[in-house]
């Protein structure tokens, strides 16, 4: 039986307004984790970069009607400032934190119950510092099956046992790991130092843009229609795993897709 893995997409995008950019989607989903908390992952950033826009992964609706169906979605992306006293590559973990340890941050981007879709945010990632990038679709405010009074969160999440990814980031492989924050980004941004690595547990899904040149994301994103599918020859094909396969759309961009099979 195959098993994806791993799905990374890039997207070279050369338009009338002269655009460059990579599209990294984040896998399949596998899971659905509703509840006034977010998830996501967190990397150390192997070069420097400009993250200009980001968009909470759909869940499936034959499983997951609720984050399927959800309109609005609300992220986060953060730096961690500090790393902590144990280790000088991996910030706290759960129970550090709710012993009243914290892993400090600086919040470099929040949007909050926001319409589905890209979001610009136009985040600078900086070569060997370390980033999380949490949120998913949300309920509408204040909407918990919970009945807490917060926003309940439709976290889409990947299938990794081992809360470990490789995907391709501004052409380099960089290794993704679970980030998770007991809280709602639907009711705004995390608390200080409240963002934390969560173990071997499967990532939150959140898609990102990442372009140079002039970055108009509503004309990077505009609807298209898939037009056929070519392999590194140019001979069409079918959708194949374990090879770069080029999607070709007619409004003239093309995306080059990897998804690895087990």
């Amino acid at each position: 039986m195959k098993k994806i893995l791993l799905l990374f997409i890039f997207v070279p995008i050369l338009g009338f307004s002269q655009v460059n950019c990579d599209t990294v989607y984040v896998g399949p989903e596998n899971g659905e984790y509703v509840h006034t908390r977010a998830r996501g992952y967190w990397f150390r950033a192997n070069s420097s970069f400009t993250i200009s826009a980001v968009k909470a992964a759909d869940g499936d609706p034959s499983t997951h009607p609720r984050g399927a169906t959800a309109t609005n979605q609300s992220i986060e992306i953060i730096q961690f400032t500090q790393l902590n006293l144990f280790s000088d590559t991996i910030p706290l973990g759960y129970n550090d934190i709710i012993a009243g340890l914290s892993n400090p941050h600086t919040s470099l981007f929040h949007a909050q119950n926001v319409p589905l879709g890209w979001v610009t945010c136009n985040v600078n990632i900086v070569q060997d510092r370390y980033y999380a990038i949490l949120g998913a679709k949300n309920a509408p405010l204040g909407t918990s099956i919970f009945n807490n009074g917060g926003t309940d969160m439709y976290n889409a999440t990947l299938s990794s046992g081992s809360g470990v990814t490789k995907l391709m980031l501004n052409g380099d492989s960089t290794v993704f790991w679970r980030a998770a924050i007991q809280e709602s980004l639907a009711d705004g941004p995390g608390s200080q130092g409240q963002f934390f690595h969560d173990g071997p547990h499967s990532q939150g899904r959140i898609h990102t843009l990442i372009c140079s040149g002039s970055t108009n994301v509503e004309e990077v994103t505009r609807d298209k229609q898939l037009i056929k599918i070519i392999d590194q020859l140019g001979r069409e094909t079918k959708c194949n795993g374990n090879q770069p396969m080029f999607y070709i759309y007619n409004d003239g961009t093309s995306e080059k897709k990897i998804i690895i099979e087990q």
